[in-house]
């Protein structure tokens, strides 16, 4: 309560302060600036322009033919600044006389984009060259035509700073982004996602296990509605969000209606998919000899090894390749349609959309069909109204994968290839029928059906009043409504799974709400001040979280048509639950540019939270940072022939909340006896739990130079997180074994680099142009503090670590130092020379986090041809390949096996590091130790696009204008010493903060072509 009181109070004084330079309006003469903005290049209109009256708070925008307008301005001298995306910022002064309308026309010259723009930060807008924070901004067109289906795995490669992990290939799988390393154990690391001002859901809101198939949130917003996604990645950028920050911001904004005539624009496209890789695995008499072979290595007869199931020229008759009975050509598509227009008034954008992805395994797909509309009205020149919806529902169709050994992929490489999908009555084989080890895949996808659908609306309304020509004020309110219902239908046609229960159905709801109300000022006294700008916010918001939830699941049908719980025999599972969680919070920045050289900006936010103990239910997170100018310091001007360099740097605070709702509380939960209700403890309560918090400095510098030809900005990064939320030990005595506390620390290191060039500039006139963006970013991340610095395991076999001093899920086991020349049998290193190997020998073998990555991307043009590609990057990491466990284990399980497996230890004197097979085992080639651990480092070329602009003439002669055909290819080809599917992988879903760089039976990736159109009318 301390806290919030300080906050509040600090809120108050700030908006004293702020309102001291108020002073009385004059009556006098108004008269009218109108003018048109043009692109110097071009020589064509910029529409959608920012247009602001310097030393007022009006803005407008240019509408499409690129003219501006504001009335009611008074006389005198006036002027007028013009910012947008991908141009040099203009003004012009202008005298107005009363009753007059005065033009102000503004030439605007290009320029690279990366320090020049106006940017999205928290509660307002600024240019670029002003943000003393680090930040980055990926544009619509960098992920357009991107068939994909979420914005976050668009974001791949194209932002310094953020690492995203696909997870695995399935469509509409769940994504893992992580700005500036993960920094929590328990609570979530994904980052805050804010779309037009309002934080959004984008949680997994699945209570189905398909084992790193996971469903987010993000994967709801359409990515064709996008108009661009700032990142804040440092303290001074993300405080302003506080206890939500610390894993950075995206904050997203759609597109808006631009005013002039009205118009219709179109963007489709269709394509096709494959596997972008398969495993190479041993065919049927090659399965059939290798398995025999470890069998006699062990002593086995040969009647024995027959009746077995491996008699060489007895079972190895068939051959089956099962990925080619479970892979296909699979179709993608997509379809925008979006109307636009409007008056100086009223302007309006909407837009409709479908996406259809089908997998390229068989049984999986991926459908969301959306809709949008944003407008936009200014009923007086004081008052400014935003409001906008979004619907869209999503059909997922997933198989099980990944981290599962029962499932259409998983089956799929563990299946032996000696047995063919179909017996001799036309029916899947089976156990039964074949011997096939696993239950038949081919049989899963075709009878099995897991569709799991997700409504959502978001709705946002804002309205901006300027109370005075330096102060506005904005109110804000929205709403988020998710329901996802998950429906899954084991059949008892799949004899291996679900024959002996006679069928299994799920049914499972959930719905979650999240009601956001802000409201906040923003003065800027300084106006009309020759001295710089002040810019001054102060708010207030609240936030609203309510969830519910059901799941029945039960087994024995009368008949496979029957495919919904109800009509099952016996329940086996039930639960449901309801659960809130509300935060308000105070917030005030302040922006300070004197003479366009000194820059600062200082941030306070007090929030207070329902998740949180009333001894830590308030915290306050402020931040500062500073800018200098260098070239622009009269005393250093020599340097200004090196272009523009701005120096940064900023320190701040922000926090995590990222915890279940009821983590403080002594909770009590049903332990019925019988059909006697009853209760019992069920959480050991802490009420002094309290907020994780991230101290983080920055220091950076941004310059540009030749004519801002060449832009580069770099960042050094220094991130620690303290007061980790962790569910630690207790003793057992107290009726519990853990409970929610406090504990451990992780830092978080690295560089960041990011590079534009315009290395050949268009004359406008269709000569040819070339322009680079690189990206480059490092991350060294390891865990500082633990309880009583006592190390854990998780994941697979505890495959992943936590422990001081290591990276988090660092890779803990024996290490395998080569294959015995002697007798073919795997060694290990003793750590302890006592003569054995066991868990006593573990040891650090390997990083799964990346330690780089980046992206790098190439645009031409020339005449009507415009060429675009990007290279992907990541590395420094290892992998975990859990398949080399039954796939690469000597013949110790059924499973087919790698066919780099014929590389194996056969006679005294060979050189190898593949160990003998052996039937019982004895090679210990199954042992799990850093001989499944792989190189993680990969270089990715992910797209490739071709464009060709419909000559003008023929276009109009069918009525359409700036008609565009496209072909385009993503996942192209990856290089990699990786032996797996793709090593942009984590088996255990975007939510797991310990089990990390584990491959285990994931769904492959797809390489994809595809062919489009898009245009307007």
């Amino acid at each position: 309560m301390r806290n919030w009181k300080i906050g509040w109070k600090l809120f108050v004084l700030a908006l004293v302060v702020a309102a001291l330079p108020m002073r009385r309006a004059v009556a006098q003469g108004t008269a009218t600036v109108r003018g048109t903005v043009i692109d110097s290049t071009s020589q064509q209109p910029v529409g959608a322009a920012q247009v602001s009256l310097v030393g007022t708070n009006r803005t407008t925008q240019t509408d499409a033919s690129g003219v501006f307008r504001f009335t009611g301005v008074p006389v005198g001298p006036v002027t007028v600044r013009v910012q947008s995306i991908g141009v040099a910022q203009g003004s012009r002064t202008v005298t107005v006389n009363e009753g007059e309308t005065a033009a102000a026309d503004i030439v605007l010259q290009p320029v690279v984009t990366t320090l020049s723009q106006v940017v999205v930060v928290g509660y307002g807008s600024s240019s670029r060259a002003d943000v003393t924070g680090a930040l980055s901004t990926v544009q619509a067109s960098d992920i357009r035509n991107t068939p994909i289906a979420g914005i976050d795995a668009a974001l791949q490669g194209k932002a310094a700073g953020v690492q995203i992990t696909q997870n695995a290939g399935n469509p509409g799988n769940g994504i893992s982004v992580r700005v500036r390393g993960s920094a929590s154990l328990s609570a979530s690391n994904q980052p805050l996602f804010v779309v037009d001002g309002a934080p959004v859901q984008s949680g997994d809101f699945s209570q189905v296990g398909f084992g790193g198939q996971d469903l987010t949130a993000v994967t709801n917003l359409n990515p064709d509605d996008i108009e661009t996604i700032t990142i804040l990645k440092d303290a001074a950028s993300t405080a302003i969000y506080g206890s939500r920050a610390s894993n950075g911001v995206v904050l997203i904004t759609t597109k808006r209606g631009i005013a002039g005539a009205n118009r219709v624009t179109f963007n489709i496209y269709n394509g096709w998919q494959r596997a972008e890789k398969r495993l190479e695995m041993l065919n049927g008499p090659q399965y059939v000899a290798y398995m025999a072979e470890g069998m006699r290595n062990d002593g086995y007869t040969q009647q024995e090894i027959e009746d077995t199931g491996f008699g060489i020229g007895i079972d190895d008759q068939f051959s089956t390749n099962w990925q080619d009975e479970v892979f296909r050509t699979a179709p993608v598509r997509d379809m925008n349609l979006g109307f636009t227009g409007g008056t100086g008034r009223v302007k309006y954008f909407l837009s409709g959309s479908y996406f259809g992805q089908e997998g390229v395994a068989i049984g999986s797909a991926y459908n969301r069909a959306s809709g949008r509309a944003n407008v936009d009205i200014d009923p007086s020149d004081r008052l400014s109204i935003s409001a906008s919806l979004a619907l869209s529902r999503d059909v997922n169709y997933r198989v099980v994968g990944d981290n599962t050994i029962v499932g259409v992929v998983a089956n799929s490489i563990a299946e032996q290839p000696n047995v063919p999908v179909r017996d001799a009555t036309g029916a899947f084989s089976t156990f039964d029928s074949n011997g096939l080890q696993y239950a038949n895949p081919i049989a899963i996808a075709t009878f099995d059906q897991n569709p799991t659908s997700t409504q959502r609306a978001l709705a946002n309304i804002e309205a901006r009043y300027n109370l005075t020509n330096w102060a506005k004020f904005t109110a804000r309110a929205a709403g988020d409504q998710l329901v996802l219902h998950e429906r899954l239908w084991g059949s008892p046609l799949v004899i291996d799974s679900n024959g002996g229960v006679g069928g299994d159905a799920i049914s499972g709801y959930h719905t979650g709400n999240r009601f956001v109300g802000e409201g906040f000022f923003t003065l800027t006294p300084w106006a009309s001040s020759s001295r710089g700008t002040l810019t001054a916010t102060l708010g207030a918001s609240t936030e609203r979280n309510k969830d519910e939830l059901n799941f029945v699941e039960g087994q024995g049908f009368s008949s496979p048509a029957l495919h919904d719980v109800g009509n099952a025999t016996t329940i086996i599972t039930y639960d449901a639950a309801r659960k809130a969680n509300n935060l308000i919070s105070y917030f005030a920045r302040t922006n300070v540019n004197l003479a366009d050289r000194y820059l600062a900006s200082a941030s306070l936010r007090a929030d207070g939270s329902s998740r949180f103990g009333p001894n830590n239910r308030y915290g306050v997170f402020p931040a500062f940072s500073l800018g200098w100018v260098v070239t622009q310091e009269p005393m250093l001007s020599p340097l200004a022939r090196l272009g523009s360099i701005k120096l940064r740097g900023s320190y701040g605070l922000t926090g995590n909340q990222g915890i279940s709702d009821t983590a403080y509380r002594a909770t009590f939960g049903s332990a019925n006896y019988g059909k006697a209700a009853g209760i019992s403890p069920a959480i050991l309560g802490n009420p002094d739990l309290r907020w994780e918090q991230t101290k983080e400095l920055d220091l950076g510098v941004d310059w540009a130079m030749f004519d801002s030809r060449i832009a580069l900005v770099v960042d050094h990064y220094t991130k620690k997180t303290s007061n980790l939320l962790v569910s630690r030990p207790v003793s057992a005595t107290s009726g519990f074994t853990s409970f929610t506390s406090n504990v451990g620390n992780i830092e978080n290191r690295g560089w960041e680099f990011e590079l534009a060039t315009d290395n050949i500039r268009g004359d406008g006139n269709g000569g040819f142009s070339w322009q680079t963006s690189f990206n480059y970013s490092t991350n060294k991340n390891r865990v500082t503090a633990l309880y009583q610095d006592q190390p854990f395991t998780s994941g697979i076999d505890g495959i992943n670590s936590v422990r001081v001093g290591e990276p988090l899920g660092a890779f803990y086991t024996i290490r395998f130092t080569g294959v015995d020349p002697a007798t073919g049998d795997a060694q290990f290193f003793d750590l302890n020379n006592d003569g054995q190997i066991n868990t006593d020998d573990r040891v650090v073998v390997g990083n799964p986090q990346p330690t780089y990555w980046g992206g790098f991307t190439n645009t031409f043009g020339f005449k009507n041809i415009d060429i675009r590609g990007s290279l992907q990057f990541s590395g420094g990491n290892k992998i975990y390949n859990g398949i080399r466990a039954f796939a690469d284990d000597g013949g110790f399980f059924r499973d087919n096996k790698f066919a780099y497996v014929l590389n194996r230890w056969q006679q005294a004197g060979d050189i190898t590091d593949e160990p003998r097979p052996s039937w019982d085992g004895n090679s210990l080639a199954y042992i799990t130790s850093s001989r499944f651990i792989e190189p993680g480092s990969y270089a990715r070329l992910q797209d490739v696009t071709v464009g060709y602009k419909i000559p003008t003439s023929f276009a109009r002669s069918v009525g359409m204008q700036n008609t565009r055909l496209y072909v385009s290819g993503r996942n192209l080809h990856t290089w990699t010493k990786f032996k797996g599917y793709n090593p942009d992988v984590n088996s255990n879903g975007s939510g797991s903060n310990l089990s990390l760089g584990t491959e285990f039976y994931s769904y492959p990736q797809a390489r994809t072509w595809l062919v489009g159109l898009s245009g307007e009318w």
